[in-house]
């Protein structure tokens, strides 16, 4: 949107112009504004999306892994716009599970692991903090090394804010 300039003399039709012009005016930057968060949101699902699409999940011993199995949506309301990664590897891969890919147990490669309380080897029992543990996956033992943390969501939002002033460009024209 491009800078506008309201100009009227003092008569009381010329005022009312002026403020339709002015409620004119606040009507298309509160469309865009919405049309920014939308498409802001649209694009943070899009880089998500790219960043668990080629994620793996357990490192299995004898070489193989699994990739994850995260679906990323966006859902817009009124004035909120929600990105949402769902399932149940969306937490391993943007934080990461064991020593042997993250560092120590108690940390976490993750800038907002520690604060939100995702640490490597914090969880359930603890197995994170070998370099090696089992689950029961379909009666059968899986050894694995973990997940590496990815972080998709994060890397996500650092990528859209680094481009946001361009997105805005466009937006706004």
């Amino acid at each position: 949107m491009s800078r506008r300039v309201i100009s009227f003399g003092l008569s009381e039709s010329e005022i009312e112009r002026a403020i339709r012009e002015v409620n004119q005016y606040k009507a298309e930057f509160v469309r865009k504004l919405d049309a920014l968060r939308r498409r802001v949101a649209e694009e943070l699902a899009n880089e998500a999306r790219s960043g668990f699409a080629g994620a793996d999940v357990d490192d299995i011993l004898g070489g193989e892994t699994r990739a994850a199995e995260v679906d990323v949506s966006c859902e817009h309301g009124d004035t909120v716009s929600v990105v949402i990664a769902a399932g149940d590897d969306a937490v391993w891969v943007e934080f990461g599970a064991g020593v042997y890919h993250n560092g120590s147990a108690g940390s976490s490669p993750h800038p907002k692991g520690s604060e939100l309380g995702l640490t490597i080897g914090g969880y359930g029992k603890g197995y994170g903090r070998r370099k090696t543990w089992g689950y029961y996956s379909d009666g059968e033992l899986v050894l694995t090394h973990g997940t590496p943390a990815a972080m998709p969501m994060y890397n996500a939002v650092k990528t859209v804010c680094d481009s946001i002033d361009s997105i805005a460009r466009e937006v706004f024209g």
